[in-house]
């Protein structure tokens, strides 16, 4: 029986481990969206460590507002933490964590490199739906000042067991608008950054995602510098991957991604 919790954790195996993953939830979200993954890479025999944003640290119905500063605060603070005992450190990102990852991978490329980066339903742009008259980005930083929480009614997760566990592990039940425009921020800060990013990266996109733009996914694959990157395209999740249809194929790919090993699955390179 899967369970989810929203609790921070570190977990090394008794025989210690050289490489760990730090994992950078969504925004609005938590840990429990990336559980399973951490617990798959303990097996492996990695140390993992995760950790909930400020803003996203303790149960209320309404969102707390919080900056992409505050949050990226934090990770430097667990990334120079888990340096200081593995020789390496890799980072596991999903949705607004994956903007976080490229950031701590550009800023420490000189000093103390990301020894390799996953990136889950990466958010560079919101869905674009056909009867929206703009850009949603626009609708965010037009309201952000006049709306400061939206309901958060169902969670982007098509398989109804898991979007019923995740429903109880997570923290709110709105959406803080200021926070997003936050996000949105550091977005286009990460985008003049991407072509100096140079860890090998493994990027996982549905083309279901009903939140993030699925081509997000292919811009990475041109502009990242490391040429040592893959791409893994899904059809039948939404965006919280780790708790979705194909959750397990998911897991098998970063599984086979980390531990070297090519993929032997014929994957097209763009949906």
């Amino acid at each position: 029986m899967i369970q989810l919790n929203n609790d921070p954790f570190y977990f090394q195996p008794e025989q210690g481990a050289q490489e760990a993953f730090l994992f950078l939830h969504g925004l609005g979200g938590g840990v429990y969206e990336m559980r399973p993954l951490a617990e798959a890479l303990l097996k492996q025999g990695y140390a993992v460590s995760g950790f909930n944003y400020p803003g996203h640290d303790q149960p209320s119905h309404r969102m707390p507002a919080s900056t992409w500063q505050q949050w990226y605060e934090k990770v430097q603070e667990h990334y120079q933490t888990l340096l200081a005992s593995h020789q390496k450190v890799s980072v596991i990102g999903f949705s607004t964590g994956c903007m976080l990852g490229l950031h701590l991978a550009a800023d420490y490329a000189a000093t103390s490199p990301v020894h390799r980066l996953i990136l889950l339903s990466p958010f560079l742009k919101v869905r674009m739906e056909w009867y929206y008259l703009l850009q949603p980005e626009r609708y965010v930083r037009s309201l952000s000042t006049i709306i400061r929480q939206i309901p958060r009614w169902r969670l982007p997760i098509s398989d109804p067991q898991m979007h019923a566990l995740a429903l109880k592990a997570s923290f709110f039940k709105t959406f803080n608008i200021p926070s997003v425009r936050s996000a949105l921020e550091l977005i286009k800060l990460v985008d003049g950054e991407l072509e100096t990013v140079n860890s090998p990266t493994l990027i996982i996109q549905s083309t279901a995602d009903r939140v993030v733009c699925a081509t997000g996914a292919k811009i990475l694959m041109e502009r990242l510098a490391c040429p040592h990157n893959e791409v893994l395209w899904l059809e039948k999740s939404d965006h919280v991957l780790l708790l979705d249809n194909e959750r397990e194929t998911v897991i098998d790919k970063v599984v086979s991604f980390v531990n070297g090993k090519a993929s032997a699955m014929g994957l097209p390179s763009q949906p």
